[in-house]
């Protein structure tokens, strides 16, 4: 019976969030996202702590999951903790601005070499975590996936690859912000040049 109260108090607040995001309601933009966000932070020190984490792969009632422990569970702990910043950050300036955020706020902030170099930095991080979580995992995690080791390995490497890439550019932006325009206009210029 106690179960069953959970599920409908959790299906009450699923359709009161479905109703206030459609109808950009911003009190139940901002609780949801704030809840949110919380619930991925606190979820995410619980596995940094206890150092298990069970991953649904899908959003059915009856996902498969990876069962991760040791190391593999903490970075997704971490990922967890990323996620949670921006999402409460969505929501906190949902409240403030609504749908139409200030655009000299957004532009100063694209602008900063050190806010978006961090951004790049902080996305390029989160890649390289989700390739180790394939490496560093042991194969009874992926049981009920069923994603064989050579899948495991080769998005494993190429996700830290990808990501140690994304997290070099960012510190490029962070330190000369110019080198990566010259480097796109060059690219650009040579793709123009084969062109010809």
């Amino acid at each position: 019976m106690k179960n069953r109260f959970i599920l409908f108090g959790l299906l009450i607040v699923i359709l009161g969030a479905g109703v206030g995001l459609h109808y950009r309601i911003p009190l139940i933009i901002t609780a949801t996202c704030v809840g949110l966000a919380l619930f991925s932070a606190v979820n995410g020190l619980r596995m940094i702590v206890t150092r298990t984490a069970v991953i649904p792969t899908s959003d059915s009632f009856d996902a498969h999951k990876e069962y991760h422990t040791g190391l593999a569970a903490q970075f997704w702990g971490i990922l967890f903790l990323i996620f949670s910043v921006p999402l409460g950050a969505f929501g906190i300036g949902y409240w403030l601005y609504g749908d139409d955020p200030p655009v000299a706020i957004i532009n100063r902030m694209v602008a900063s070499p050190l806010i978006s170099g961090l951004a790049i930095i902080v996305v390029g991080a989160g890649l390289t975590l989700y390739g180790l979580t394939r490496l560093v995992a042991g194969k009874y995690t992926f049981v009920e996936t069923r994603i064989g080791p050579a899948e495991r390995t080769i998005g494993g490497v190429y996700a830290v690859t990808m990501g140690m890439l994304v997290s070099a550019a960012g510190v490029v932006r962070v330190v000369a912000p110019g080198a990566l325009t010259r480097m796109r206009d060059s690219a650009i210029a040579w793709v123009l040049a084969l062109v010809k």
